[in-house]
């Protein structure tokens, strides 16, 4: 059955708070389902599926250090599509590598949400991908 307009725009917006939070221990606390599964895209250097709160969260953890310095990086949220049982988060990375090199890019990630928590999130090099993953076409 089809969610709710409510149900799908309170998604909208959790989805939103998940990615625009600074502090990553509080984000993970507060909107991550403890069972979480967070899968890369298969382009990333070494790939992988982390399962479980802490397995994401020292994940997380590890690119925010390769993003270089907290006050060089920024991560900001362009848009969250709905599409149902399913949101697009486009999230746009800025900032200086460790190395010193400047990057810009805008990345798409499929999330699901159960139960008020961020349960899926699956990385996408190409936003256009995950749109048409979660059946939106841009």
């Amino acid at each position: 059955y089809p969610l709710s307009h409510a149900m799908s725009e309170e998604n909208v917006e959790l989805v939103r708070k998940a990615f625009q939070g600074s502090d990553l221990v509080e984000v993970a606390r507060t909107y991550w389902h403890p069972e979480i599964v967070y899968v890369e895209d298969p382009r990333w250097p070494g790939a992988a599926r982390y399962e479980g709160r802490e397995a994401v969260l020292r994940c997380f953890q590890a690119y925010m250090e390769a993003l270089g310095p907290d006050e060089d990086g920024s991560a900001a949220v362009e848009r969250v599509v709905d599409a149902g049982a399913r949101q697009v988060a486009l999230v746009r990375f800025q900032g200086r590598s460790a190395s010193g090199l400047p990057h810009d890019h805008l990345w798409g990630y499929v999330v699901e949400v159960t139960g008020r928590r961020v349960a899926f999130l699956r990385a996408y090099y190409e936003p256009e991908e995950a749109l048409e993953a979660a059946g939106l076409r841009e």
